[in-house]
């Protein structure tokens, strides 16, 4: 596994890459699996590093909605050759994301498939975290800032020992401790809900143009915990599209994956890419 942070959009962006680096030679490669995960802004360099993420205020046009998808799209067209077929996976609004991605026909051309995993796709308000988020969260963000700005004022050891309570007692993997600490750099947290904000704003109606004419590239993944896409929205898009390939969790895997279900959700998508690859789990008598 090999990262760094390379320019998209001329603005720092952390990469993280299995087998080959991105900036060497994707030419006999014939498919690539790209996850949208992370965000425009949303992880600063070292503080050794001489590049900085530029601060939010003055430049909200360069972490909006429309910024992260380009953002996505330049990562594409400047790394993946054309002939590489690209397997794309997007979590969350990620999701969102890779459907605006596929209205972008240079880099439509290339999708093999695209996975898209607890799908903040549609009324993201109207959801029951979308509430707590616009109702609570948001008033309280003064006090939540104070907070977060006192807790990077704390000598480093004293701010691991405080993350590690609360890891204890929500049962996450002390391994996150280091990205919790990056997440909670107030210019972090600021493009956050910022973007959050955005999301609230601009993802409502379901975009039933882009799913209609692509169901042949998308698979989507919905959860029975999720506090941001209830089941009923995985029923109404089954019952809009009867034929269109989406699956609901069995395993209780939360919308947050990665804090503790990292693994199974690994290997379900996975097995995901093995079905629909050209190139993978190919036998021979």
């Amino acid at each position: 596994m090999k990262e760094a942070f390379v320019n998209i959009c001329n603005i720092p962006t952390h990469i993280i890459t299995c087998g080959g680096w991105v900036e060497e030679t994707l030419d006999d490669v014939k498919e690539v699996a790209i996850c949208i995960t992370g965000h425009l802004g949303h992880d600063n360099p070292p503080e050794t590093s001489l590049r900085e993420v530029p601060q939010l205020k003055g430049n909200e046009e360069l972490f909006d909605l429309d910024s992260q998808v380009r953002h996505k799209i330049e990562f594409i067209e400047k790394y993946v050759p054309e002939h590489t077929k690209i397997h794309l996976i997007g979590h969350s609004i990620g999701a969102w994301m890779v459907l605006q991605i596929l209205r972008n026909e240079s880099v439509h051309k290339r999708i093999k498939k695209c996975y898209l995993l607890f799908p903040t796709i549609e009324r993201m308000i109207e959801s029951p975290n979308g509430w707590v988020f616009t109702k609570i969260a948001l008033p309280l963000y003064s006090v939540f800032g104070f907070i977060i700005s006192l807790l990077n004022r704390l000598p480093e050891i004293l701010k691991v020992f405080l993350v590690q309570i609360y890891f204890w007692f929500a049962a996450i993997p002390n391994y996150l401790i280091g990205t919790a600490l990056k997440y909670a750099k107030p210019s972090v947290v600021e493009k956050v809900v910022f973007l959050a904000e955005d999301e609230m704003a601009r993802v409502r109606a379901l975009q039933r143009d882009i799913i209609q004419e692509n169901m042949h590239l998308l698979k989507f993944y919905y959860g029975t915990t999720d506090g941001w896409v209830p089941i009923k929205y995985f029923t109404q898009l089954k019952e809009q599209f009867p034929d269109i390939d989406a699956d609901l969790d069995v395993k209780k895997i939360d919308h947050s994956f990665v804090l503790r279900y990292s693994k199974p959700m690994a290997c379900i998508v996975g097995d995901f890419i093995i079905d629909n690859s050209e190139i993978l789990g190919i036998t021979t008598s």
